[in-house]
């Protein structure tokens, strides 16, 4: 099991195609009631079946609770829930590494005992528990004031507004697909289904603020704040940047100029300073590549005969890891800021 946190500590479990896939949660005490009607909505906005131009794959995504719960309210236990795998089809990968996937690399460490159908443990599908597991400690957040929201920022070359970073106002509309400017929807879902027909995919961002943290939370120097909550967001395949607040040429131009409270007049600090929060939102962006599954003819490496092969990928597979994505963003961004409240404790 994959485990990360200090107060709060997450673990993951199983793969894409294992019997299931689930989370380990600890750090939240007794007392605390779940509400489950809000978690399924966080895990429809997850869920392929939520989105026409996401993978064929659609779970039910149906909820076990093993442990750590009484009547949905926990115990002070460890909490383990599970999600069975029932639409998995493993027949449709082979000992073939696929481009730009986790398949070389994880057969070469783990040699015959790697499990790659469907990118194993490496998969989107992974993303479901980490939903979850992040779905509850948005709700526990609420009794510190605090709120996690995010939305599309671009899908290939087509960018939505950026948020205002020092007032942030959760997106209206489309819950499944939020945007600032509605303009830049039906844009953005004609270049989504153009790719798709092509059999290609697109690289996409977004963005993601936090409210209502107080100044002082983090941890230097290793647990600071971009710190904690990128490691959790790195968890999510595909991902490969994350920036918090501006750079602007000059430091004249950068810095945010006290006002009244200890405020800021600007937030190109994104909200942290020296890996504290430092009272105003935090905001950052996390960037993604195009899902490396294509319907185009390749390249792969047949893992038992040692060369290279050409390769058409027939399987299930999104065109764009956003919107869907979206949630696994504010899922990690809410289980890194709970553990960084908790710590200070």
């Amino acid at each position: 099991m994959d485990t990360a946190g200090n107060r709060i500590k997450l673990g993951l479990f199983g793969a894409s195609h294992a019997e299931c896939v689930g989370f380990t949660l600890s750090g939240l005490g007794e007392g605390f009631a779940i509400d489950f009607d809000e978690l399924r909505r966080g895990l429809i906005r997850r869920s392929a079946a939520s989105h026409p131009f996401a993978t064929g794959r659609h779970e039910a995504d149906d909820l076990i609770i093993e442990s750590g719960l009484d009547n949905g309210v926990t115990t002070g236990e460890t909490i383990r829930f599970s999600f069975p795998n029932r639409a998995h089809r493993s027949g449709d990968y082979g000992l073939i590494a696929r481009p730009s996937h986790a398949d070389y690399a994880a057969f070469m460490k783990y040699g015959a005992a790697a499990d790659i159908a469907g990118g194993g443990k490496f998969s989107g599908r992974m993303t479901l528990p980490l939903t979850a597991a992040g779905e509850i400690c948005r709700q526990y957040l609420r009794r510190y004031g605090v709120e996690v929201f995010a939305h599309v920022l671009a899908i290939g070359g087509l960018r939505d507004e950026r948020f205002d970073p020092v007032s942030p106002k959760i997106p209206e509309g489309d819950g499944l697909f939020p945007l600032l400017n509605e303009g830049m929807r039906g844009p953005m879902l004609a270049l989504i289904e153009k790719t798709r027909e092509a059999g290609d995919t697109l690289s996409c961002e977004a963005e993601c603020a936090v409210t209502g943290v107080p100044a002082g939370v983090g941890e230097p120097l290793f647990d600071g704040v971009e710190g904690t909550l990128s490691r959790l967001l790195f968890m999510i395949p595909g991902l490969r940047g994350v920036d918090f607040g501006d750079i602007m040429e000059y430091g004249s131009e950068t810095n945010d100029q006290f006002t009244e409270g200890g405020n800021t007049a600007t937030n190109r600090s994104g909200g942290v300073n020296g890996g504290m929060a430092n009272g105003m939102p935090i905001v950052f962006r996390a960037r993604f590549r195009p899902v490396p599954s294509i319907g185009l003819p390749q390249t792969g490496f047949d893992l038992t005969e040692k060369k290279p092969v050409p390769l058409t990928i027939s399987g299930r597979h999104d065109t764009c890891i956003l919107p869907r994505g979206l949630a696994a963003v504010e899922a990690a961004a809410a289980i890194g800021i709970l553990d960084l409240i908790l710590m200070g404790e």
